[in-house]
């Protein structure tokens, strides 16, 4: 049924070429059609330096939401990457959740590709005023040990423009 799949021996296995790569890609489709996902904002943004805060303006991030707030999120990157009076552009990322009070896992797998992907980068993404379950989700999973959860927004941007 696989034989077709084999590699058989003596024959090359494909080599990916190592081209240019682009300096910041993120991935956009994140499991769910963009044209059945809110119309809505997301969130609010503001943009301090190499910093992007995110402030989300829903109670709840799961699933559809998770990935449009993911989809907002690469979409504001892109534009600061775009803007010509700022050539260094966005690197890193705050994500204000004062108003989240629950987060499913889609979520957090959505937030630690985006880390992945801005690590690439030379970027990080830092929490900031966490709701109590919240933030026991990220100490449960020990991913508290990955992205910062600072108290004020102030902090959270000086922890990720800190070097490493």
């Amino acid at each position: 049924m696989f034989g077709k799949f084999r590699r058989q021996p003596g024959q090359p296995i494909p080599v990916k070429s190592a081209g240019p790569r682009p300096r910041l890609r993120l991935r956009t489709d994140f499991g769910f059609d963009p044209d059945k996902g809110p119309s809505r904002s997301m969130a609010t943004y503001d943009r301090l330096g190499m910093t992007l805060v995110a402030t989300p303006v829903v109670g709840t991030l799961s699933g559809p939401d998770a990935a449009a707030l993911a989809r907002e999120l690469v979409r504001q990157i892109e534009e600061a990457a775009a803007d010509e009076e700022t050539p260094a552009g966005v690197r890193h990322v705050v994500l204000d959740l004062q108003n989240v009070q629950y987060m499913d896992s889609m979520c957090v797998g959505v937030l630690v590709e985006l880390l992945t992907t801005l690590k690439e980068a030379g970027g990080r993404i830092a929490l900031v005023n966490a709701s109590t379950n919240i933030e026991y989700l990220f100490k449960l999973t020990r991913l508290d040990r990955v992205f910062p959860i600072c108290r004020d927004v102030m902090k959270a941007i000086e922890v990720v423009e800190r070097e490493g």
